[in-house]
């Protein structure tokens, strides 16, 4: 005879999970693809020293079309700023994250990591 046990979810991780789904009504829907936080993030770590779009492009590894897409659209939020450098006699994009873009990369990534505990 084989007897099969039915893990039982835990009421108070389902309470979890629901609160974690409620809180993610504050985050902002437009930031969540994986482009966008590997952008935001990069870009946070990076500070005021930025990027340009060759560097990131290159440490990425994100098509022209998508990286472009998607730098505009935070830009357009405003979590981004962009500015011409000129760097071996050539001008550049420099992309640098706003106080706006860090102030949502952290509430993002905070939300991030408790619904990633809770499924733990």
């Amino acid at each position: 005879m084989i007897v099969i046990h039915q893990k039982r979810e835990d009421p108070c991780m389902q309470n979890d999970i629901l609160s974690i789904f409620n809180e993610s009504e504050g985050l902002n829907a437009k930031v969540f693809s994986l482009v966008r936080f590997k952008l935001l993030a990069s870009l946070d770590a990076l500070g005021q020293d930025g990027a340009t779009y060759r560097e990131l492009k290159a440490a990425l590894a994100i098509n022209d079309g998508v990286l472009f897409a998607n730098l505009n659209v935070l830009k357009e939020m405003g979590y981004l700023t962009s500015g011409k450098i000129t760097s071996e006699g050539k001008e550049l994009e420099l992309y640098t994250i706003t106080p706006e873009g860090q102030d949502e990369w952290k509430r993002t990534r905070a939300w991030l990591c408790r619904f990633l505990r809770c499924g733990a």
